[in-house]
């Protein structure tokens, strides 16, 4: 299975602006000035040793994951990363003519929907888009992002073959040689996790979830769906003190994902959905804090941490 992000800010697009570019640029400089990079080679050494977010930023995409299980792609939201990952699906190899899409959608606020209109293969008659999600009404909710009042396209533009399925909650079904399962996430509006057992390996895509004021059989019910995953990515939209006052935002933070995948016995905790006023030193920050908070509460623990980065990629074995 391979696993890769497209897409990992909240709420908004968070380009790069002025302030973030001087900002990793004073960075660099200064670690420059302490080694030597006097010729073109040794600048390229030394800028493919930048570490974290000054050797590649975290990205500025709403949510977009895409796996892979041998030639069947499945997709996990279509945040403005989708556009990105469109392209790429462009020219990829059609079987009996056709490109088959299977796309999970947690929920439909407009971080999750707005690379929709974006994605090229959504144009293209040979390419069948298989929606699924818990959610009733999906097809009108993405047909109403396109409605001339918001955007010049409508979807009926679009040439794609488009199936939309309502998954029952709580379920698990196959597509291709995945198992998906899914599992209500506390969100305002709903939203829903999906689990992805292929190849004996496994992931879970946990955005857009509160954990403030839930009941002990509710985060019990979602240890046990989380249980073994190899990757478990995870909401850390906020620190552990925001986390703690923004009741009923529906988002958390990193040290709730720490407790959370040690309970569950994961193996990898990706910290995902970015706060759009978050830049790459922050994110880092906010990684720090969920080591530290591992390393004192749960000192005995080997789960890994690391913040999901747009462009990074995982071939997940099981085992």
């Amino acid at each position: 299975m391979i696993l890769r992000f497209w897409g990992v800010r909240g709420s908004l697009p968070t380009p790069a602006d002025a302030n973030d570019y001087r900002s990793k640029l004073r960075r660099v400089l200064a670690k420059a000035a302490e080694t030597d990079v006097s010729t073109e080679e040794k600048r390229e050494a030394f800028i493919d040793g930048l570490e974290g977010g000054l050797g590649k930023p975290y990205g500025g995409n709403t949510p977009c994951v895409e796996a892979r299980v041998g030639d069947d792609i499945y997709i996990f939201d279509l945040g403005s990363g989708a556009r990105a990952l469109g392209g790429t699906l462009v020219g990829a190899p059609r079987r009996d003519g056709k490109l088959p899409l299977h796309i999970f959608m947690t929920h439909t606020h407009w971080d999750h929907i707005q690379g929709f209109p974006f994605f090229v293969p959504a144009y293209l008659p040979d390419v069948e888009m298989n929606f699924y999600s818990p959610h009733a009404h999906l097809k009108e909710r993405f047909m109403g992002q396109q409605d001339f009042r918001f955007f010049p396209v409508s979807m009926n533009y679009m040439q794609s073959k488009k199936n939309f399925t309502r998954l029952d909650p709580e379920a698990s079904f196959t597509v291709g040689d995945a198992t998906i399962s899914n599992t209500e996430l506390k969100h305002p509006g709903k939203s829903y996790a999906f689990r992805m057992d292929a190849d004996g390996a496994s992931f879970v895509y946990a955005s857009d979830s509160e954990y403030n004021g839930l009941d002990d059989e509710t985060i019990e019910r979602q240890v046990e769906f989380f249980k073994g995953a190899d990757v478990l990515i995870f909401d850390a939209h906020y620190s552990r003190e925001e986390e703690r006052k923004r009741i009923d935002w529906g988002h958390s933070s990193g040290t709730v994902g720490v407790d959370i995948a040690v309970r569950a016995d994961v193996k990898k905790l990706a910290l995902f959905h970015h706060a759009p006023e978050n830049d790459d030193f922050q994110i880092e920050t906010l990684r720090d804090e969920a080591v530290a908070y591992l390393r004192d509460a749960h000192p005995d623990s080997a789960l890994e941490i690391f913040p999901a980065r747009e462009g990074d990629e995982f071939e997940l074995m099981g085992g």
